[in-house]
């Protein structure tokens, strides 16, 4: 494939994630895309095929860096606090600047029979990354008690951002602001370990 292939093929990939990733819109059309890249329609059918072939390949380009903020979960150079702490900056900051993103994950698992490879891998790599990290805070071990505390804290990082994404404010928060962020994690990261890491019935 020669230069300007790939240029066209990247233009058209950079323009599906601005739309899908910081706008929100999963219901873009393959002319509106066209449009904002610059190119013909016959470009995309060209290089994708299909606007699901396009909507699957920003998702797949989502995925991979989704993945590599959840491998922030397994340095351990770091204490389980820090690593959650890295891990849970990195993601509401991925979320705040492409927030279609919550809006693609939740459209694929609400559309349960046509998960995608990419999103099964994240849902499969959220369990595996977070539940040790948070066990290694918390002292828990009981399985549903770990998963409700995975949860608690997965749901802490995306709703935040989800309701931002909308009014530009989390609950009176500005949570694009550096501090106040850091100042939420400790929060929501403090409210999962009991005291002593001890478990209770």
């Amino acid at each position: 494939m020669n230069r300007e292939k790939l240029d066209t093929r990247s233009r058209i990939m950079k323009t599906a994630v601005e739309i899908i990733g910081r706008e929100g819109n999963l219901n873009v059309t393959i002319r509106e895309i066209a449009e904002r890249a610059g190119v013909n329609i016959a470009a995309i059918n060209y290089h994708f095929s299909s606007k699901e072939n396009l909507i699957e390949e920003v998702e797949r380009v989502t995925m991979e860096q989704i993945q590599l903020i959840y491998n922030r979960l397994i340095d351990d150079k770091e204490t389980p606090r820090e690593r959650l702490m890295a891990w849970a900056d990195e993601l509401m900051c991925y979320l705040i600047e492409y927030p279609g993103v919550i809006y693609m994950i939740g459209a694929r698992i609400l559309q349960s029979e046509n998960k995608s490879a990419g999103l099964a891998e994240y849902l499969s790599t959220a369990d595996i990354r977070l539940n040790p990290v948070v066990q290694e805070l918390t002292g828990i071990s009981e399985q549903k008690l770990l998963s409700f505390k995975a949860l608690q804290l997965l749901s802490g990082v995306a709703y935040p951002t989800l309701i931002y994404s909308g009014t530009k404010k989390a609950l009176g928060q500005i949570i694009s602001n550096a501090r106040v962020r850091k100042n939420y994690l400790i929060s929501l990261i403090d409210s999962l370990a009991r005291p002593g890491g001890s478990e209770q019935p």
